[in-house]
């Protein structure tokens, strides 16, 4: 009778035993949080938004039978798509216009990247919208776009920092079929995609 009572069976956990643990995960995280490139996953998510949003408005354009207008203000780290019914060129009052703004450590711009063929300016389209004078491309009811250009996406830090050049993303438009192709620079050269 006497072993029964000294042999105990442990099942419960000791409150040291559960700090340890607490405190081991908490040093695990501290160390993951410090390898999450935020403006790596923001770049590429602001490529997502805009490249997704260009070929929505050619789709809506298709759909809809009327132009749509994309209208990048780089002063603002925006873009406007408005959905033109009297294919006058501009937003008017009675028109939707939709606003998209990049995050916080995206830009457009083309850092220290090499250019791609369609020029070096941050934003190539030389169509300008008719009520604010911004660069714009046109979409028209057909599918095509009212001109073969693009933008380039950076993050704040590849606008000048040569170390982070891989940062820099690209959309291009294609004319003839409003096709948007996404690219991104390795560090050397252009690749297609993310």
């Amino acid at each position: 009778m006497r072993a029964s009572l000294t042999k105990s069976n442990r099942s419960a956990v000791t409150l040291i035993e559960l700090l340890m643990v607490v405190t081991i995960i908490g040093v695990v995280v501290g160390i993951g949080v410090w390898k999450i490139d935020v403006a790596r996953y923001q770049i590429n998510g602001d490529q997502q938004v805009v490249g997704t949003a260009l070929i929505a408005a050619q789709r809506e354009a298709i759909a809809k039978q009327h132009n749509m207008i994309v209208v990048f203000d780089d002063a603002n780290s925006a873009m406007r798509i408005v959905s033109d019914s009297n294919n006058n060129g501009q937003a008017d009052a009675n028109e939707n216009v939709r606003t998209i703004t990049l995050g916080d450590r995206v830009r457009y711009g083309l850092g220290t990247a090499t250019a791609m063929s369609w020029g070096s300016s941050a934003i190539s389209f030389t169509t300008l919208e008719g009520g604010s004078g911004l660069p714009c491309v046109i979409f028209y009811r057909n599918g095509s776009a009212s001109e073969s250009r693009g933008v380039y996406l950076s993050s704040t830090r590849a606008q000048s920092d040569p170390a982070f050049v891989r940062d820099i993303r690209a959309i291009h438009v294609e004319r003839a079929t409003g096709r948007a192709e996404w690219w991104h620079y390795d560090g050397s050269t252009w690749v297609r995609g993310f």
